[in-house]
């Protein structure tokens, strides 16, 4: 068997390794958010200084960008032993299930804080699920809707484009997995320098062409799709291994580049005034957005790609603690700011409180969720003892029905 071939039939163990640490990464990202000045976000109690943006933009060109190429890197694996049909049910029951559970209860949360603290919700938690579920009146109207009326995916947007995403990819498989199309992707993985073009100019032209969301949301399509066609194959990871120490100085030079202009550029707002640092400032950061993914590739391929019983019993939790995490550090911060202990309305003691009761809510919360089947499967968990829930066709059926109206919809 040769090399490219044996990869596509063993478990790349990095990518357990790569799952905890963008968690980790994007909970300290959302942690931070609520006390960075000027970023807008949810909930906010902004501390009174700047240098938190430097911490944050280490990680926030790349943060998504991980779980888009993890992704895609796992499903090229469930095709390779699921058939089309198959895969689309299950992976529609998989990501759509979660994020019905996180829209209709999770999500809500976050939803009460924001707008107690805009001063557009006069009602106490209590009132406030009444009116959502019951009596809406005109509470919600100045509140986007993700997928029904006040009902928004808020954080939970990428399972949405994910399932998306993931439902074409699945019914394109066959034409990625013949013969030429292999040859390609091999050909493609087998230069730095074919890699590197192929990554980084699709970013480009999604930078400059498009606005808004469709940045986020086709930047994530764009890596998926790649983790989808390269991850499996064993010229992209040994390309990746071969170049190692010329990434990690590429990556190191991107981000040192960011911190410069950020300080010199943005935080000076000559971006506003001259089109050419503008050019230049937007530049590094979308080289920010791939150079530090191939670093962390290579490093975690050629260092983490063994068993770790550790990460191996964490893994299972990264999914429903996506869910969890944004609503917990909001509510520990609305909490923090209304309660009556008037230290904690500092937002210098709130930051670090949070970092401690976020997670410890979360792991109170994941375990209480790792003792029921039903909520393991609600969160995107396997049963117990590693038993997949939709090996049954009579529970995926069920659970697809469930999910009809959203997938309605979603397409």
């Amino acid at each position: 068997m040769n090399k490219t071939a044996a990869l596509n039939t063993h478990r790349l163990h990095c990518l357990d390794w790569l799952r905890v640490i963008a968690i980790g990464v994007l909970m300290l990202y959302h942690t931070a958010m609520v006390y960075v000045p000027d970023w807008g976000f949810h909930y906010k109690n902004p501390l009174d200084s700047d240098h938190i943006k430097s911490l944050m933009l280490l990680t926030s060109p790349w943060r998504m960008g991980l779980l888009w190429l993890v992704s895609g890197i796992a499903l090229a694996y469930m095709c390779n032993s699921h058939n089309v049909l198959k895969l689309v049910v299950k992976r529609t029951n998989q990501i759509l299930l979660p994020l019905l559970i996180g829209v209709l209860f999770i999500v809500p949360l976050q939803l009460f804080a924001q707008m107690k603290q805009a001063g557009e919700m006069p009602l106490n938690f209590v009132g406030f699920v009444y009116a959502f579920f019951i009596q809406p009146q005109q509470y919600f109207v100045n509140y986007s809707s993700g997928i029904w009326p006040r009902f928004d995916v808020n954080h939970l947007w990428f399972l949405r484009s994910l399932w998306r995403f993931s439902m074409v990819l699945i019914l394109i498989s066959p034409i990625i997995k013949i013969d030429n199309a292999i040859k390609v992707t091999d050909w493609l993985s087998s230069r730095i320098t074919y890699l590197l073009p192929l990554f980084l100019i699709p970013i480009f032209i999604i930078e400059w062409q498009l606005e808004g969301e469709l940045v986020r949301e086709y930047y994530g399509f764009v890596l998926l799709f790649l983790g989808f066609t390269l991850g499996a194959r064993s010229a992209f990871w040994q390309t990746l291994i071969q170049h190692s120490r010329l990434l990690c100085i590429l990556c190191i030079l991107a981000m040192v580049a960011l911190q410069i202009g950020f300080i010199e550029i943005w935080q000076t707002g000559l971006h506003q005034t001259n089109k050419r640092l503008a050019l230049v400032i937007n530049c590094i950061y979308i080289l920010n957005k791939i150079l530090p993914l191939f670093a962390i590739l290579a490093l975690s391929y050629q260092f983490l790609n063994k068993p770790n019983k550790t990460i191996t019993q964490l893994n299972p939790f990264v999914f429903p603690l996506y869910i969890l995490h944004q609503s917990i550090i909001i509510i520990v911060a609305y909490m923090a700011s209304n309660g009556h202990v008037v230290l904690l309305k500092a937002p210098e003691y709130q930051l670090w409180i949070n970092l401690v009761l976020t997670p410890l809510l979360c792991v109170i919360l994941l375990l209480l969720i790792s003792k029921f089947n039903s909520l393991r499967m609600c969160f995107g968990m396997r049963f117990k003892d590693n038993v997949d829930p939709y090996r049954s066709w009579q529970l995926s059926l069920l659970v697809l029905m469930i999910c009809a109206p959203m997938i309605y919809k979603l397409v």
